[in-house]
């Protein structure tokens, strides 16, 4: 309909005043002007020299604003280059590190990369149909920078780690010194009725007699021994529980399959529970609200996005989370991407009970389940073929009985979902291996093309390491745990067993893929310590049970293997083809390190930090600068 304020106006019936009909005035004489050409002329003559130099000198430059951080913009359309050489990891599909100087960027997708040069001659100075109002920018790295994807981790717990927090216990050396630290957390947080004070970190290996902790501990503190206090062992499959806390289980606290109730002399619960036994605390736990989960992903995210990551996969989605995620994704509240490994709560399969969500543009992925094979190494929980040689007649245990692999994995795989498995010991890995095997029959094609993870792949036989990679199994490993574990790690398991363990040039050698990340809270959301322990297998302050040339050396990964573990494989092992790459066609994810972790010394490596965090070609943190 047309706009009403356009219509001719008519007077209402017996209006005083004559409507007059609009009549054009005639047009005025014919005034030419002998000069008025010429004068055309010129001005569009100086015109075009004002064009050309403006196009030569991107006078009509307006960049579009696409995303601020703390003032800085970036525009639609730049190039990101460096002055020194081929800086740019572009990190190819195929093979190698594809480093270049300069990478295009259009609407948050990489468009070319190349020579400084070639961008100029392509996207500036030339006529391949550019025009000189989208003429791009070049923005230069600083001097000893350099430009990589964004990092992924691909095995952290977000929501976790954000909770952990808020009283970590991370290198107490001994019970002493927990319970001060939580007496002091507890004399700065008062404490809301119903609520638990909940911690993480503890680690009985690095005490004296390496024994675990009980629940009387907490009654030496006046302030703690009346309190529920609940605090998880480093690797999370342990928790050690207050007087409190056992009084609200009652009495009668019953054994369990594939977990464990310390118990003392008199059989009672002496407060420690390991891997399934902790299901009769979660039961009991206070609940955490959305409110509180959104305060434990900022933690995270912050912390995620200063050390250069732009990834994460979820290794413990729970199934009453997911909603949750989904609102943070619709209200844009995930600057960086998250894959999700979803966890059932009281059942083994709920893939039926929550439709999977494939949309990278929201920054949120759920197409992969998170299924517990065992404990963990650290806690003696972990699946054994053979006894533990510093615990003869232990072998662990399976969280569930083996005959239930075989179909609950197939179940999964022929539900279309990734099935990603924790496998720390050799007997859990051999059992889920199997499981897979039956799965997908004889064809490797299959199974590579199911992208099956064994997450943390930490304990194998020889035997299965080849037949992993052989069936297309991803390798899902976390360099800093053999630089923690590598202390105690060949007591438990002897100096054969060893040599199957956090082997990860073995299984690249056979063939396999290996991806790479954290395991955050139970280490360190910093990818460079990581990036450190996969090329040096030394700690922190360059030491290692085998000396300077570190831990079974022969393991080391490559540099160009640790930056393609935290990129590229990152993206194949969560089913991305368009991130964990700046080739063409990929989304601009991407890091600004203020050095070169391709060539900065060793001890250096954990020096080097990431100065900017880039997501679909839009700053979301640090600076350009």
């Amino acid at each position: 309909m047309s706009d009403p304020t356009l219509r001719r106006r008519i007077p209402a019936a017996g209006s005083a005043t004559p409507f007059t009909p609009y009549q054009r005035h005639p047009p005025p004489p014919n005034r030419g002007h002998p000069t008025r050409s010429l004068h055309i002329s010129l001005s569009l003559l100086i015109l075009g020299i004002f064009v050309v130099y403006a196009q030569k000198h991107q006078t009509f430059y307006r960049p579009a604003t696409s995303y601020t951080v703390d003032g800085q913009q970036l525009p639609v359309k730049y190039a990101l280059c460096s002055k020194e050489g081929a800086k740019v990891y572009t990190i190819p599909e195929d093979e190698g590190v594809g480093p270049t100087e300069c990478v295009v960027v259009d609407q948050g997708v990489v468009v070319d990369t190349g020579s400084v040069g070639k961008i100029r001659r392509k996207w500036i100075t030339s006529i391949y149909g550019q025009k000189p109002m989208n003429a791009m920018k070049i923005i230069y790295l600083r001097p000893g920078h350099t430009l990589t994807p964004g990092f992924i981790d691909s095995h952290g717990h977000p929501l976790i780690y954000g909770h952990a927090q808020q009283l970590p216990l991370h290198g107490c050396k001994s019970v002493a010194e927990v319970i001060t630290r939580v007496e002091e957390f507890v004399k700065n947080n008062p404490l809301k009725p119903g609520a638990w004070i909940e911690g993480l970190g503890w680690d009985q290996n690095i005490w004296e007699g390496k024994e675990f902790p009980t629940a009387d501990d907490f009654t030496s503190s006046p302030i703690l021994k009346d309190l529920p206090i609940s605090l998880s062992r480093v690797d999370f499959h342990v928790e050690w529980v207050s007087p409190a806390i056992l009084r609200q289980l009652g009495d009668n606290i019953p054994d369990v399959q594939g977990g464990q109730v310390v118990r003392d002399d008199n059989r009672r619960p002496t407060g420690i529970f390991v891997d399934n036994a902790i299901d009769m605390l979660t039961a009991i736990r206070p609940p955490w609200t959305d409110e509180d989960r959104e305060r434990y992903l900022n933690i995270m995210l912050n912390d995620a996005m200063s050390k250069g990551l732009t990834g994460v996969h979820d290794a413990q989605g729970f199934l009453r989370e997911v909603p949750f995620w989904r609102k943070m994704a619709l209200e844009g509240k995930l600057p960086i991407r998250f894959y999700q490994m979803l966890k059932c709560e009281d059942e083994d399969f709920c893939g039926d009970k929550v439709e999977q969500i494939v949309d990278e543009d929201s920054h949120f992925t759920l197409r992969s389940v998170k299924l517990f094979g065992d404990g963990a190494l650290g806690s003696r929980g972990a699946a054994l073929i053979d006894d533990y040689t510093d615990k003869p007649g232990w072998k662990g245990f399976m969280l569930k009985p083996e005959e239930v692999w075989a179909p609950l994995i197939k179940q999964w795989y022929e539900a279309g979902w990734q099935v990603n498995v924790h496998t720390i010991g050799d007997r859990a890995a051999h059992v889920v291996l199997d499981a897979i095997e039956a799965a997908i029959g004889e064809n490797a094609e299959r199974g590579k093309s199911a992208r099956f993870r064994l997450e943390h792949a930490q304990i194998m036989t020889q035997a299965d390491i080849e037949r992993a990679a052989r069936l297309g199994v991803i390798a899902s490993v976390q360099p800093t745990h053999a630089t923690s574990d590598m202390w105690y790690a060949e007591d438990r398991l002897g100096p054969q067993r060893i040599k199957g363990a956090y082997a990860w040039r073995s299984y690249l050698n056979h063939g396999g893929r290996i991806t790479l990340g954290s395991d955050f809270p139970v280490e360190s959301i910093d990818p460079l310590k990581g990036f450190y322990a996969a090329v040096t297998r030394l700690s922190e302050d360059g030491k290692s049970p085998h000396g300077k040339g570190g831990w079974y050396s022969a393991e080391k990964l490559t540099r160009e293997e640790a930056l393609r573990g935290m990129t590229i494989d990152g993206a194949y092992a969560s089913f991305s083809n368009t991130t964990g790459s700046l080739t063409v066609g990929r989304k601009f994810d991407a890091v600004i390190w203020d050095d070169d972790l391709m060539s900065v010394p060793d001890n250096e490596i954990l020096e080097v930090k990431a100065k900017g965090v880039i997501v679909d070609g839009k700053l979301v943190w640090g600076s350009l600068k």
